[in-house]
């Protein structure tokens, strides 16, 4: 109640400024005084007056008019205040729905140029997309929904020429839809005491009086949203209505001036609130009857002057006549002879339309957007009695219906009003006809844009045909309005617009691509130019957002490509399924349109490429990467033996044979690169191990980390290839891991350098005179490079080595599990090009398998090397590393004072540095290598000890204990060797200290009878060649036995010198040589 009084008294106000205003002459009198103060701006008129300027009546008539369209506000220091026609505590909550993003507006013309929709999709007048993030194709597509520009809709029905608003049309709706509710004899039930609940549903058909008097109430606060007040003084007027339509058909003249009959100003508030209601009233007898005035005999003059005493409060003179007039049209018939048609069907039906319209918006809910209320239904079948007034037929109904759905939708993009929309379009399209009813629905005309002109058409048709342009207006660019979200909408759309497209031929601008087949009908005709529109427009935004970029970091082509991949998945993900339902093509026609666009891009850069730059090889893969793409679209759609019709249109981009000598060449430099760094790296390898965990060189890291780039270079190319450029590519790497075999072998000695020379073979016999001369035994020197070479193998840096072979070929087998993999997937996403065949491809001789039989070589060459280490290994570490303490000092002069006590303990250090490097898998091979070579020490020591080892039979319980020792440290009580293969090497040292507890007859004996001809000169062998049974080694035990026997043998058969006749300084020379 307050805030009604603080409007009345803001009113007040304005009136009194507006008087002063007057009064003081600021203005010319007479501009002033002519006008009806109520229906000026005042702000017009301040204007005015501040600036001198000359007064327009008609400006402030019109700044009025457009002020209605806002709340009235004040402006206070305090801040600015505005009043509020409703009551916001009984709004509800507000909206849920998202607000429309601003600026963005689309044109619901029909676009008949590709040049004038293409601006409004890129940005007119400036040339670029308005993006700021662009990583995906998600960010050229702004709106998330259709466009909700619903003024622009329009059905193109002529225009009201008086001064109608939409409010005054909804009062107009309001009192004609109560005035046919009163006639339907149900008077009494709408001034009945208001009832408290309004939660109903009544039948269509059978409605009691009270259910259909709540309805009306309703009607009049929440549907059609008319005031309390406007609602009682409207029952007033038409309290008496029954009464003088007796006999008589009601229509909007005789409610009006019904109601100009019984309500006056003392029914209002205000004056002003009076002067306008009458003003409306009197608009509206304007455009009913000078609209039918040919058909009376009156002039339009006449009836002018009528209606302008009306608007002037000369009521009473004036509706006499104004009734006599209506009442004569009221009486004359139809032009068509259809039941309860009146004239003005014919001659007024653009405002019956517009009538009926705000009649239908009623089904709305006003505080939840894009909702129908539960009465829906109850109040469409009371909207049904104003039918034979405002000339409505099923048809009409219909088609008007599915619009106010459709414009609905628009505003707020609830999907359920557009399946509505295709039910009541079905609906009307079904709806049969009699002649005059066809001929009814024809005569109402429409203007609408077509083809860059205007086309007539009755309103059922352009009903259908602006649903038809504003679907195709948001299809032809389908791309920006819909994705994931609101991919129903989408579908639902194009099932509309092949609905309504179906009674109109598609008037579009000439496919540029690709025809349809002459079979199609027009729903695919129309899809397949929906798909034609939206890729160009797409593919111009991509073009004009690449424009406004920075492309420092990739090529143009690079991000053009990516763009328009995702623009095909997002085609063939999204879009293509549900236009394949209208046009089984649609997802081909996408894809060979995506290839077309951007060859014309690689064509010429093609043309200028000589070399696989970073940027070619950037450009080139995500060429390919796109072709492979879109040739999967297209064997989805057909499989890979079936030609599509659209290949037709296809020229492949022949990157595979583009690419091929260019990768060649590319792997062919690799090649030379990988070699040069391979032996960089292993030139100045040093064999130190990397730590306790790596104990591999850091060489064969830095080679495998070298050729693991080169190879995922070689794959991360993401070009196609054939099995000749990774046939190149192993080629190169084998030859790399090839030259790090051959400088390792070349690193080490012949491990025969390392024995000692074996000294000149005597016979045991003590020196008579111990002032004798003795000959000293000779020993060959080594070279001085043999020995640099051989201080530079030591025992860790050969374990390094060794480990580091174990790795190569450890590294080896996961390459090429590597390289395998990812060849299959190359080749798995290397897809047939178009109408290229697979067994086209250009290919090696061979599989896949065969090929990376190159790589058995490398193995080969590793294991030979490895066991030559490890045979050298321990030949080093006895015959070189412990040659004094061993080989040149075990059992020297006498075994008693000699044996292996001292021996041990070096050889267990030696065992633990070892154990200690090598990697467990190596360790039992190395360790058993070692026992070998201590085996073959031993042997040594008791053949070809020299002068200086002579041994009794006595002796030989004494070195039996000493073997049983040394097998023992290498048994290690079960961690070290196995008890069986340490046996088994040990196994001729037993049997050459049995030979030593024989007696010396014995093994003359056996000596005579292993060799009838005992050469003079016997053979020298070296360790390992032995047998406890052969003439050598029998007559070496003789030579360093201590026995008489024997001695006088060796003398008689052999001539063999004394022992004391020699002196043996093997223990004090270091030098070693061979035979």
């Amino acid at each position: 109640m307050e805030s009604s009084l603080l409007l009345q008294r803001y009113r007040s106000d304005r009136r009194k400024l507006l008087e002063l205003l007057v009064s003081t002459n600021l203005l010319p009198a007479p501009a002033l005084a002519s006008l009806d103060l109520d229906t000026i701006s005042a702000d017009y008129v301040l204007e005015c007056i501040q600036s001198g300027g000359d007064f327009d009546p008609s400006e402030a008539s019109r700044r009025y008019r457009e002020g209605l369209d806002y709340p009235i506000m004040i402006n206070m220091s305090s801040g600015r205040f505005y009043f509020l026609l409703s009551r916001p505590e009984l709004s509800g909550s507000p909206p849920v729905r998202i607000a429309p993003q601003v600026g963005m507006e689309t044109s619901t013309s029909h676009p008949s140029s590709s040049a004038g929709k293409l601006d409004n999709l890129i940005g007119k007048g400036t040339g670029k997309c308005q993006i700021e993030n662009a990583a995906d194709t998600s960010a050229l597509n702004l709106p998330s929904q259709p466009a909700k520009d619903a003024k622009a809709l329009s059905l193109g029905l002529p225009s009201i020429t008086t001064e109608l608003s939409d409010d005054d049309m909804q009062q107009t709706a309001y009192e004609v839809l109560l005035a046919l509710f009163i006639l339907s004899r149900r008077e009494a039930d709408l001034f009945q005491d208001e009832k408290n609940g309004k939660n109903f549903r009544v039948s269509s058909e059978q409605a009691t009086n009270d259910e259909l008097g709540s309805l009306t109430e309703d009607c009049n606060y929440s549907l059609l949203e008319i005031s309390e007040a406007i609602s009682a003084l409207t029952k007033k007027g038409l309290r008496n209505f029954t009464l003088k339509m007796m006999h008589k058909q009601a229509d909007v003249p005789r409610i009006t001036l019904q109601l100009l009959s019984v309500i006056c100003s003392s029914d209002f508030l205000t004056e002003r609130s009076y002067v306008r209601w009458q003003k409306r009233q009197a608009n509206i007898l304007e455009e009913l009857l000078l609209h039918s005035i040919s058909s009376i005999s009156v002039t339009p003059a006449k009836l002018s002057n009528l209606i302008s005493n009306l608007r002037n409060n000369r009521i009473a003179e004036t509706l006499k006549a104004l009734r006599n007039y209506a009442a004569e049209l009221s009486s004359m018939p139809g032009k068509f002879g259809i039941p309860h048609e009146t004239l003005y069907w014919t001659e007024s039906y653009h405002f019956n339309i517009k009538l009926y319209e705000k009649l239908l918006s009623s089904v709305f809910d006003v505080l939840e957007d894009g909702q129908l209320l539960q009465e829906a239904e109850e109040i469409l079948a009371v909207l049904r009695l104003t039918w034979p007034i405002l000339g409505i037929t099923e048809k009409i109904h219909d088609a008007l219906f599915a619009w106010e759905l459709f414009v609905q939708f628009v505003q707020t993009g609830e999907l359920k009003l557009l399946k509505l929309t295709v039910v009541e379009l079905h609906k009307a399209l079904s709806c049969e006809e009699g002649d005059m009813m066809g001929q009814y629905t024809s005569s109402l005309s429409c203007s609408v844009v077509a083809s860059g002109g205007r086309r007539v058409l009755n309103l059922v048709d352009s009903v259908i045909f602006n649903i038809n342009m504003w679907c195709c207006n948001q299809l032809e660019d389908y791309h920006l309005h819909f994705n994931q979200d609101n991919c129903s909408t989408f579908q639902d759309l194009l099932a509309l617009a092949c609905l309504t497209g179906s009674s109109f031929p598609y008037e579009c601008a000439e496919i540029k691509y690709i025809r349809p087949t002459a079979e199609n009908l027009s729903a695919s005709k129309l899809a397949h130019m929906f798909v034609e529109k939206s890729i160009g427009a797409t593919y111009r935004r991509v073009l004009n957002f690449l424009d406004a970029e920075n492309l420092e970091k990739d090529h143009s082509l690079v991000m053009l490509a990516n763009k328009l991949k995702a623009v095909a998945e997002k085609e063939y993900t999204l879009f293509s399924p549900v236009l394949c339902q209208q046009y089984p093509e649609a997802g081909i026609v996408a894809a060979v349109l995506l290839h077309q666009l951007y060859g014309k891009h690689l064509n010429p850069f093609l043309e200028v490429v000589s070399h696989l730059s970073e940027s070619t090889i950037k450009v080139l893969a995500a060429s390919n990467s796109l072709e492979c793409y879109l040739t999967y679209i297209l064997h989805s759609a057909y499989g890979e033996k079936k030609r599509s019709p659209t290949v037709n249109y296809i020229h492949p981009y022949q990157i595979r044979s583009f690419c091929s000598p260019l990768i060649a060449h590319w792997v062919q430099t690799q090649q030379n690169n990988i070699l040069e760094w391979t032996q960089r790296a292993v030139n100045i390898e040093d064999w130190e191990p990397l730590s306790n965990r790596q104990r591999q060189a850091a060489s064969i890291i830095e080679v495998f980390r070298i050729i693991e780039e080169i190879v995922d270079q070689f794959f991360s190319l993401n070009l196609p290839m054939d099995m000749s450029h990774l046939q190149s590519l192993l080629i190169g790497i084998r030859q790399s891991l090839q030259a790090y075999l051959l400088h390792i072998v070349n690193q080490q000695v012949d491990k025969s350098l390392l024995y000692p020379t074996p000294p000149a073979l005597t016979r045991y016999e003590e020196s008579v005179n111990p002032f004798t001369k003795k000959k000293p035994v000779e020993h060959l020197m080594l070279e001085d490079k043999t020995m640099n070479q051989l201080n530079d193998l030591t025992l860790p840096k050969l374990c390094v080595k060794l480990n580091t072979l174990h790795y190569l070929r450890e590294q080896l087998d996961a390459l090429e599990d590597a390289i395998k993999h990812s060849w299959v997937l190359l080749q798995t996403d290397d897809g047939q090009i178009f109408d290229v065949a697979k067994d086209d491809l250009p290919t090696s001789s061979g599989t896949v398998e065969e090929l990376f039989t190159i790589f058995d070589d490398v193995r080969r060459r590793a294991v030979c090397a490895s066991d030559m280490i490890v045979d050298f290994i321990g030949a080093r570490a006895i015959f070189w590393d412990l040659r004094n303490s061993m080989i040149f000092s075990l059992y020297q002069g006498s075994v008693e004072n000699a044996r292996f006590e001292i021996f041990i303990p070096m050889l267990d250090e030696v065992l633990d540095t070892v154990c200690d490097l090598i990697v467990d898998l190596l360790r039992d091979q190395v360790v058993s290598s070692i026992f070998e070579a201590t085996m073959d020490g031993y042997i040594w020591v008791m053949l070809d000890g020299g002068p200086a080892r002579v041994f009794s039979e006595s002796d030989a319980a004494m070195m039996q204990q000493d073997l049983n020792v040394l097998k023992d440290l290498f048994v290690a009580d079960g961690q070290g060797l196995p008890q069986d293969v340490v046996e088994k090497e040990a196994r001729l040292g037993e049997e050459i200290l049995d030979l030593y507890a024989m007696k010396a007859e014995t093994i003359i004996d056996m000596l005579m009878s292993a060799s009838q001809q005992i050469p003079n000169h016997p053979e020298i062998k070296k360790p390992g060649r032995r047998s406890a049974t052969d003439v050598d080694t029998l007559l070496r035990v003789l030579c360093h036995k201590k026995d008489k026997c024997a001695s006088k043998f060796l003398k008689i058969r052999y001539q063999l010198p004394r022992s004391s006749d020699y002196e043996d300084t093997t223990g004090k020379v270091p030098s070693i040589g061979h035979a």
